[in-house]
């Protein structure tokens, strides 16, 4: 396996979307590319990352590979590339090998590979009649402005808008988004939905998203939330379960 891309920071700000939620995960690289699916700790909320053979410069596989690793640890080992390195992928002596080069120098780490198991987890099968797709920075911002009042952030779609509620002990806050404002991209509602999530997952979920960045959510009254967004040639698609509330 010899897998490479010319610009390491992006395989480290790939990585980055899945380290803010997981600790540890089975990658399976295929001759498609690389893919994660992996539920957090607290089986709240799931990820399913993936990074197309296109991303990379050089993608030679002789089989298809799982790779089970501390992702934590994967990524600090990435942040140790710099501007203008690539970082080169591959297996030896029952390791993964992460070497980055640039100029006439090269560096090379080893990190030991875990034992996961054997299969991706499964995305949620819900049918989603409703979405926005918001500018990643905007979205950030509302999850400041609720972190002021409250741990937990409501959403709401309706027909014409997206709108945010926050009641906590420290106040409340609301914010409304008609379908033609600038942080909208995309509005789509069928029946309408509202549903409660918590915000420090939404924060973790958002984290690795670049300024510029569309994300979209799909939303169903007390179904688990959507969110998807790209980074970095990869796409990472999330669930997170919502907080069932008494009407």
């Amino acid at each position: 396996m010899k897998i490479v891309i010319d610009d390491s920071t992006a395989l480290k700000d790939a990585v980055d979307s899945i380290v803010n939620l997981v600790e540890e995960g089975l990658f399976e690289v295929s001759n498609e590319g690389v893919r994660l699916k992996a539920m957090d700790p607290s089986q709240i909320s799931m990820i399913s990352f993936f990074m197309p053979k296109s991303a990379f410069s050089t993608y030679t596989l002789e089989e298809e590979r799982k790779i089970g690793l501390d992702i934590d640890r994967f990524s600090k080992v990435l942040a140790r590339g710099g501007k203008g390195e690539s970082a080169e992928l591959g297996l030896e002596d029952g390791k993964l090998r992460i070497m980055f080069g640039g100029g006439k120098k090269k560096r090379t780490f080893k990190l030991p590979l875990m034992d996961i198991g054997s299969g991706l987890e499964r995305e949620p099968k819900i049918e989603y009649k409703n979405h926005v797709k918001l500018d990643s920075e905007a979205f950030k911002e509302m999850l400041r402005d609720a972190k002021l009042v409250s741990s937990h952030i409501r959403l709401i779609l309706e027909e014409g808008r997206f709108r945010v509620e926050i009641k906590g002990d420290e106040g409340e806050v609301k914010e409304e988004f008609e379908k033609d404002a600038d942080e909208i991209k995309e509005l789509t509602v069928g029946e309408g939905s509202r549903a409660t999530f918590p915000l420090q997952y939404l924060e973790d979920i958002v984290k690795a998203s670049k300024a510029g960045t569309p994300v979209t959510l799909f939303l169903e009254t007390d179904r688990p939330l959507k969110v998807e967004y790209e980074i970095m040639g990869a796409k990472s698609v999330y669930y997170l379960a919502p907080r069932i509330e008494s009407a």
